[in-house]
């Protein structure tokens, strides 16, 4: 153990601590970089105080110019993925998709209703609705009707939700979930190349959920559209571009190089 200001739990040793708590998991290879960390630090604060830094300043100037220690173990992958190293980083991926999955119905719904008004209107003014006289050309009732706010609960339907579910709450968990995660793995262990999937392993899940949901829901819109079944399509359509987003950014990222 180093010491700072003649005792130990300098700067040294607290990041020390840290980076052998995120390389949990991580065999021979997380020991050698736990063993060359700590000789790198001590010449780099001996070096310091030969400077004529005191104990304490020589070690944090040593720390950061190392660097972070959760980017220095980020950087150095599991020496054999075994069931418990599995296990975390089917975690992690379970935790993220729980959260990217809330965000997107939420926001499905949000926006879905947000645009039933427009919608709404163009099938009315295309005469897309002939199954409610009320609101065909060129009848007008007695006692006038809003057609758009009739019609607006039926284009705004969620498969498993009524027009009264919580839909920006919901995307609001879901964003708190992906926050709390990435949080999680700055400041915790979970941060550590054990509980931390490869880009391929954790994007193509994604890309290959999101990116086929989102064909086959615009697939449906476009099934519906032709069969004038109104009361899905816009859902679909929004609910399809969606996720075809989420998609190709996962597919952007499992293509990216581990760093």
């Amino acid at each position: 153990m180093t010491a700072a200001s003649g005792r130990d739990g300098g700067p040294v040793d607290r990041y020390l601590d840290e980076m052998f708590n995120r390389l949990v998991g991580t065999g021979a290879n997380g020991r050698r970089l736990l063993i060359e960390a700590e000789e790198h630090l001590t010449e780099a604060a001996a070096e310091g105080r030969a400077r004529g830094l005191d104990a304490e300043a020589a070690e944090r100037e040593a720390v950061d110019r190392f660097g972070a220690a959760a980017t220095v173990a980020r950087r150095l992958p599991a020496s054999s993925l075994t069931v418990r190293v599995f296990l975390r980083r089917l975690a992690t991926g379970a935790w993220a998709l729980t959260g990217t999955v809330l965000a997107w119905y939420g926001l499905t719904g949000a926006l879905t209703w947000l645009l039933s008004g427009p919608w709404a209107r163009l099938l009315i003014a295309t005469d897309r609705f002939g199954a409610h006289p009320m609101c065909e050309r060129p009848w007008i009732p007695e006692v006038p009707i809003d057609c758009v706010s009739y019609y607006r609960l039926d284009v705004s339907f969620l498969p498993g939700a009524d027009n009264d579910f919580p839909y920006l709450l919901t995307a609001g968990l879901g964003v708190l979930v992906i926050v709390a995660l990435l949080f999680a793995r700055r400041t915790t262990p979970l941060g550590a190349p054990s509980w931390t999937p490869t880009r391929t392993a954790a994007g193509w899940p994604f890309a290959v959920l999101f990116g086929l949901g989102g064909a086959a829901l615009l697939v449906e819109a476009v099934d519906g559209i032709g069969k004038d079944v109104q009361y899905y399509v816009l859902t679909d359509i929004v609910a399809g571009l969606l996720a075809l987003v989420i998609g190709a950014v996962a597919l952007w990222w499992a293509s990216r190089r581990d760093r």
